[in-house]
């Protein structure tokens, strides 16, 4: 905070500068005009007063009272006095300076800086600032310990989530508070005030996706890995406000796979891995769930392949001679409405090693319930080696796409030939 109240202060003299300079100018000015015009009556006085005696003497003189030598030296005194005077007068104007007025200034000066001081404390964010500064030192000494091969010292995250809660008590209507709390209650395996805190963020902003999802994952925690309707009813909820978000998507893979609902849970999982590529944290765990559910699906219809659900699409998908790919590259299949929106109804993937290969897209395969083959009339279906592990089409993919097919009329088997590197 020292940064702060020190550049509080500058700021605090630089503005009582500019205040007391122009009122001192001003001052010295009304000083110096007063003196000057007292000293210059006073000076008129006393040449009238000098004339007025040296007219006595003349008379004097005229009349014989007194002689040409007295009046010579009365004369010579009337004229030191007249001088004396004058400079008597000229000195007082130039010592015309009151201290009254030189403690009135600085006393003024004291009182801006001390009124400017006053009113941040009551209206200024000294304590945002406070908090934001601990923030940043936390963020970097976590990083420092991550580096070095350590876990970050959770006593320094309880410290900052005691500062956080000492703030939510002066600022509870404060939304950033409120999540930043939770997030560092998480960190430390508070999972009880994690979501206290998240119910007071979802209370001050109903719609946030990422907060459901979180305060879903924190419910989860707190039951010791338990699903309950609560926390499917949340995850659901966040994926209608935002179908990417890997959170919600993990807890609703763990609800559809207690539920026995094998396919839905791989199908969950598996969104969640190509949103976070396959080499993102988390990543290998989630494609482990994916195969682990494929197999109790494909036990469960009681074959190697589970069965098509609704409406589906069979398709062989080989690659052309001179497609350089390698073996572990990922190969995304699926189905997207021939005309409005590119999102998949139905996708799935494997690897180039898998190819060529008979891939059967159904209605479970949709990354949304409401957009699936279902609803769909006429489909394209694309088939692409992704070169970065992606889910988005990028320059230098490998890529064939098949299209319009009607949903009514589709072939038993559609072939691609993957054959077209893209360029843009």
């Amino acid at each position: 905070m020292m940064p702060l109240w020190s550049a509080m202060a500058a700021l605090s003299l630089l503005a009582a500068v500019f205040i007391l300079w122009p009122l001192w100018r001003h001052r010295k000015q009304l000083q110096t005009n007063s003196a000057s015009d007292s000293a210059a009556a006073r000076l008129q006085e006393n040449i009238a007063l000098f004339r007025e005696h040296m007219r006595d003497l003349d008379n004097a003189l005229a009349e014989g009272r007194i002689d040409a030598e007295q009046y010579a030296q009365l004369k010579l005194e009337q004229e030191r006095t007249l001088l004396d005077d004058e400079a008597s007068a000229r000195a007082a104007a130039s010592q015309f300076n009151l201290g009254f007025g030189n403690r009135s200034l600085v006393f003024i000066a004291v009182l801006i800086i001390a009124c400017g001081f006053l009113l941040y404390r009551e209206l200024g964010s000294s304590a945002d600032v406070h908090i934001q500064q601990l923030q940043v030192e936390k963020s970097r000494l976590d990083y420092q310990d991550l580096l070095h091969n350590r876990n970050p010292d959770p006593a320094r995250t309880r410290a900052f989530i005691q500062e956080l809660e000492e703030r939510v008590e002066q600022e509870p209507d404060n939304l950033q508070y409120w999540f930043l709390l939770a997030r560092n209650a998480l960190e430390v395996a508070d999972y009880a005030k994690a979501v206290t805190a998240y119910q007071r963020t979802l209370a001050l902003d109903p719609g946030a996706a990422i907060v459901m999802a979180e305060l879903a994952q924190a419910m989860f925690l707190r039951d010791q890995n338990q699903m309950s309707p609560a926390i499917a009813e949340l995850a659901q909820k966040a994926l209608q406000a935002d179908a990417r978000n890997t959170t919600a998507l993990g807890l609703a893979g763990i609800n559809a796979f207690q539920q026995e609902d094998f396919r839905a849970a791989a199908r969950y999982w598996q969104q969640a891995v190509d949103i976070m590529g396959p080499d993102a944290p988390g990543a290998r765990a989630l494609q482990g769930g994916v195969a682990r559910a494929q197999q109790e699906a494909a036990n469960q219809s009681g074959g190697s392949e589970p069965a098509a659900s609704g409406k589906s699409i069979s398709l062989k998908v080989s690659l052309a001679e001179g497609v350089n790919a390698a073996a572990d590259q990922l190969v995304y299949v699926y189905a997207r409405a021939w005309q409005g929106s590119r999102m998949p109804l139905a996708i799935t993937r494997i690897k180039v090693v898998d190819l060529p290969a008979t891939i059967i897209l159904d209605e479970t395969m949709a990354m949304s319930t409401m957009a699936s083959l279902a609803q769909a009339d006429r489909v394209e279906v694309v088939a692409r080696i992704s070169e970065d592990g992606s889910a988005t089409a990028k320059a230098g993919d490998w890529q064939v796409s098949a299209g319009p097919l009607e949903m009514e009329a589709l072939p038993e088997v559609t072939e691609l030939v993957i054959a077209e590197k893209l360029t843009e």
